[in-house]
């Protein structure tokens, strides 16, 4: 399964209209996720690269969970923003995602890494699996 991961920038209000009609997503949810996740950055705990990253989740319910990435001077052993809003998100009882938000202090957009695209992989299969 080769699922179409949409990476949108604020910064072009035409590409953000069309992308958001062609996904389903209004372009109030992008925006709510834009400011969730851009939100979030505050709350990182990044002492050693202070790389801040924050994320907010759509849920098919219409609910916003964010995340923010957490260090540990072990670099492999920290967790980014991506998973700690799904973990955040799945132990609140939401099962079904819509859309993911990824805010960095980077100019361009960030890309999530590998494993965090595992995970969007992963929660994909498993809603299609349980049809949730």
């Amino acid at each position: 399964m080769d699922p179409k991961i949409k990476v949108l920038s604020k910064v072009d209000p035409t590409h953000v209209s069309s992308t958001c009609a062609s996904t389903g997503l209004t372009e109030a949810e992008f925006a709510q996720l834009s400011n969730a996740s851009t939100a979030a950055k505050a709350t990182a705990y990044c002492p050693y690269s202070n790389f801040r990253v924050g994320a907010a989740l759509l849920t098919g319910d219409g609910t916003v969970v964010s995340g923010a990435n957490i260090e540990n001077a072990s670099y492999p052993v920290g967790t980014c923003a991506e998973r700690v809003a799904f973990g955040k998100a799945i132990t609140e009882g939401h099962k079904v995602f819509r859309a993911v938000a990824v805010a960095s202090d980077l100019d361009t957009p960030c890309s999530p890494c590998g494993m965090c695209r595992q995970l969007y992989v992963f929660r994909l299969q498993c809603r299609q699996l349980t049809r949730d």
